[in-house]
């Protein structure tokens, strides 16, 4: 009996060879990263409006489709082993891999990983800018929290910047004989 939740990706045709199973494996992955892309444009409009329950929907969304670029990368790693026959070091390169395709098949292959790398380097460059869009959220939160400490100090023990002062020494006296 299959389970109802499915978090993998379908496995390239059994029957294809190898050279077809990368290059559907390839085109699946391009698929996840576009995913992974889109996603990124949603968190950085949720973290804009500091929308917690967007927040966390995109974050479940994108470890669903990080689990299903996992199972992929298994099964580009296994079709590459098979291609590479334990030649490879782990450090193999597409063009190594494909040297052996036939000419239309190479093409394909090197279109769609050139494709893959372009996504990959989007990515990149949105994820660090998410980076920066969360930190700067972040500071301006810890501002604000500073703010209201600063606000909340009927001693004056809290310096300027929200911290505790320790150069005010708080003179208080009870009579506690009366």
């Amino acid at each position: 009996m299959k389970s109802a939740n499915k978090t993998q990706s379908p496995s390239p045709a059994a029957g294809a060879t190898a050279f077809e199973q990368l290059d559907a494996v390839l085109r699946l992955l391009v698929g996840e990263h576009e995913k992974l892309l889109e996603l990124a444009g949603e968190y950085r409009r949720a973290i804009a409006q500091a929308d917690g329950p967007g927040l966390a929907r995109c974050m479940g969304a994108q470890q669903q489709v990080v689990q299903r670029i996992t199972g992929l990368e298994r099964q580009r790693q296994t079709v590459v082993a098979g291609l590479v026959r334990g030649a490879g070091n782990g450090q193999t390169r597409l063009s190594e891999v494909t040297a052996g395709a036939p000419e239309p098949m190479r093409r394909r292959l090197e279109g769609v990983a050139g494709g893959l790398r372009d996504l990959l380097g989007k990515l990149h460059q949105e994820h660090q800018a998410l980076k920066l869009a969360a930190e700067t959220l972040s500071m301006h939160m810890e501002g604000l929290l500073r703010q209201v400490c600063r606000g909340m100090s009927h001693t004056g023990t809290y310096a300027r910047c929200g911290s505790i002062d320790s150069m005010v020494q708080v003179v208080s006296a009870v009579d506690v004989r009366s």
